[in-house]
């Protein structure tokens, strides 16, 4: 599965002129869920809406699950394009914060009162296709003429997702993690930038002035935390897949440990006390404002450093490459999808065209920092001077890149992270639990996790 899709990301286009095609400033990771298992509804045949049908005057609405002053304005300017050149359509715009977005997905679901159409995180695709909710989009996508401008490894991606393998959610951006660093005080200081694990310590220990309230770090410890642990702890050690051919999860890994371990040990050493509670923004916030010279987050944070520290001041590396000699990386691609209980899901659909269309990525990827997943998108001038972007297309186009299939398509991953994992992560943090035992707890429910599921499946 891992070769598998770094293949399909190299040859995919995910770079500039070695590929061709491919959270706002929000974070991205999703709320706690508890989905059912595998469904066993029947197979959807919803099909298109006849293109010819006369035009009525209809509305639809839109739930954007991450909304915000970084987001919300130019998802408002999209719905304005799109209804001027589609004035027998109008779109409602529900803006959700990002911190109740799943749990009001779920009380729509289950009083039967869901929009037509609505950001999907990619981590709740299992859970929503679970339930038999979203509208397969596999008639609509395969009969639009721009489907090959699309990334094709993120369609074929997010059908693994699925026992189905259909297609309920198409990525309306793509984001991995980096390093965001000052670069100006990196200079200042004789240092050099954290591309290799020896100097990320190294920076972090010798940027550390607490007299002055500055830390050479600011790691995450509240909600969201184990994503990036995940990623960051996968980079270091260069342990390629998150379960072995036994179906035993590698997240207690020799390597993994040893990285947990000086991990940790930085916390109130090298980074604010705080940092046991910071979700995303209280992270952001301690980069931005001068209290921590480096960062762990995706591409989505990239405007906010700019607005709060200047251009110039900072840069971004991709998390450095293992001991083993390959880079371990974990991109996402948030998007969008279609309930079932849609009136007019051709229509819906139009909309969803217009949000995939290349006027639409340049714009909206330009304003977010993130990388567009149209191939005409990825060819504009935002892109070309994008440093971040440009060096994530690198790292996919890159031979010894390894994309690890972290399983989000578990229907109790998401509850595992935040019930069980978010709070242990913490009693390591606070020195109350070993990290031996909380690898090994994480492996665990894991490994139970993906035997019911495949248990599930085979039903």
């Amino acid at each position: 599965m891992v070769k598998k899709m770094v293949s399909m990301l190299t040859m995919g286009a995910l770079g500039f002129s070695v590929l061709m095609a491919g959270c706002g400033s929000g974070d991205s990771a999703g709320g706690a869920a508890t989905p059912s298992p595998a469904s066993s509804k029947p197979a959807d045949t919803t099909k298109p809406a006849d293109p010819a049908k006369p035009a009525e005057n209809v509305k639809i609405t839109f739930w954007d699950e991450n909304a915000g002053p970084d987001r919300t304005p130019y998802l408002q300017e999209i719905i304005k394009r799109f209804q001027t050149k589609n004035p027998n359509i109008t779109v409602e715009y529900v803006g959700i914060p990002s911190t109740s977005a799943k749990q009001k997905y779920d009380v729509a679901i289950a009083s039967n009162d869901t929009p037509d159409i609505a950001g999907i995180n990619a981590i709740w695709i299992s859970d929503f296709a679970a339930k038999g909710v979203l509208l397969a989009l596999d008639p609509y996508f395969d009969k639009w003429s721009d489907k090959d401008k699309i990334t094709k490894s993120l369609i074929e991606y997010n059908r693994t997702l699925v026992p189905d393998k259909k297609l309920y959610q198409i990525p309306g951006t793509m984001y991995m993690d980096v390093f965001w660093y000052r670069s100006d005080w990196i200079k200042e200081a004789g240092l050099n930038p954290p591309t290799t694990w020896d100097d990320y310590f190294k920076d972090v220990e010798k940027l550390t002035d607490a007299s002055k309230n500055r830390f050479g770090y600011t790691m995450r410890g509240g909600g969201g935390s184990i994503n990036q642990l995940t990623t960051v702890m996968y980079a270091y050690s260069g342990v390629e897949r998150y379960f072995d051919a036994k179906g035993k999860a590698t997240v207690n890994d020799p390597k993994n440990l040893e990285f947990l371990k000086k991990y940790v040990a930085m916390y109130k050493k090298y980074t604010p006390t705080s940092d046991i509670t910071n979700a995303y923004k209280e992270m952001v916030a301690t980069f931005d404002t001068g209290t921590a010279a480096i960062v762990q987050h995706n591409f989505g944070s990239y405007n906010n450093h700019v607005q709060s520290i200047g251009e110039g001041k900072f840069a971004a590396t991709i998390l450095p490459k293992s001991s083993t000699g390959k880079t371990i990386v974990a991109p996402s691609a948030n998007g969008y999808g279609i309930f079932k209980n849609s009136k007019h899901p051709q229509e819906t659909w139009e909309f969803f065209k217009f949000i995939l269309s290349s006027e639409s990525q340049a714009y909206w990827n330009e304003k977010i920092g993130q990388m567009p997943i149209n191939a005409d998108a990825l060819q504009s001038d935002y892109v070309k001077k994008s440093q971040h972007i440009q060096d994530g297309a690198k790292v996919m186009a890159d031979k010894d890149t390894v994309v690890l299939d972290v399983p989000i398509y578990l229907p109790d991953y998401s509850s595992i992270l935040a019930q069980t994992l978010e709070p242990n992560f913490q009693k390591v943090m606070s020195g109350s639990m070993t990290s031996e035992a909380f690898l090994d707890g994480w492996a665990s429910a894991m490994e139970k996790a993906k035997a019911e599921y495949d248990k599930s499946i085979k039903k």
